[in-house]
């Protein structure tokens, strides 16, 4: 069962704490506890990201937890992945409570962090808990849609009647393997600019990837605009969750104009 990390704390509670120790453990013994980091779903870390599970004493609510093991995962590739924690038994004293604790960071960033306690050990809690960490990234909780608009670089003008925007949010983080993030299509339009919305969750996103929009307008089999991929959307990440201050804004520009330029010597 997880508890929130914040929580009273009795006297009686803390003069258990400090009388009772784990009996039947020989001095020195060295226990352990395993299990996995794990996210809401799996995911991949950057080259170099560093898995850190430690073993904690949280039983005084007023001071600092006391660490009592830790493992270091370096050069993690994915989340979930294994640990495994030795401490001193010696150390452990039954009326006291024990957590795991985990944190997934890249240099100096911090990607995914726990935001409950797992308890260990003692107070009728498991010997072995897996932890479960949250992205430090808020997209992994948006679940609003993308707002975007097309517009063209030329004097606003008509479209014809039969005309459908296709838009497509792509993960061009490897150039040999594109994949589609997400992706609407709209008709009944009438002039530019034109407004959308890219239906996502925030999972999708991720801060490790780069992004390109890309977009079309039809009529029947034609193909009337199309986007050029500007340099301003492949970024590292999408900033935050999106509101009315975010917009996909990107100009499109007439197929033809493109079918010249490419027969251009």
């Amino acid at each position: 069962m997880k508890h929130r990390l914040t929580r009273p704390i009795t006297a009686a509670v803390l003069a258990t704490a400090l009388t009772t120790t784990v009996a039947c453990a020989p001095s020195g013994y060295a226990g352990s506890v395993s299990g996995e980091v794990r996210f809401a779903r799996e995911v991949e870390l950057p080259e170099g990201a560093v898995v850190t599970v430690r073993l904690l004493d949280i039983t005084l609510a007023d001071a600092p937890s006391v660490e009592l093991g830790i493992d270091v995962i370096e050069n993690a590739d994915r989340l979930p992945t294994g640990f495994r924690i030795e401490y001193d038994r010696d150390r452990v004293v039954s009326g006291n409570e024990y957590s795991l604790s985990a944190d997934v960071r890249h240099g100096d960033d911090l990607l995914y962090v726990n935001d409950t306690v797992h308890p260990v050990l003692t107070r009728g809690a498991p010997a072995n808990s897996d932890v479960v960490v949250v992205s430090t990234n808020p997209f992994d909780t948006c679940v609003e849609p993308l707002p975007g608009q097309i517009h063209v670089e030329m004097e606003d003008e008509d479209l014809p009647h039969e005309a459908v925007l296709h838009v497509r949010l792509i993960d061009v983080t490897d150039p040999e393997d594109r994949v589609v993030v997400t992706e609407t299509t709209r008709g009944d339009l009438d002039r530019f600019p034109i407004e959308f919305s890219l239906p996502y969750e925030g999972v999708q996103i991720s801060r490790h990837s780069r992004y390109e929009l890309e977009a079309e307008i039809t009529a029947g089999d034609e193909i009337l605009y199309h986007i050029i991929p500007g340099d301003e959307w492949r970024r590292i990440w999408l900033p935050h969750c999106p509101n009315a201050d975010l917009q996909l804004v990107n100009s499109v520009f007439p197929a033809s104009e493109l079918a010249e330029l490419g027969s251009a010597p």
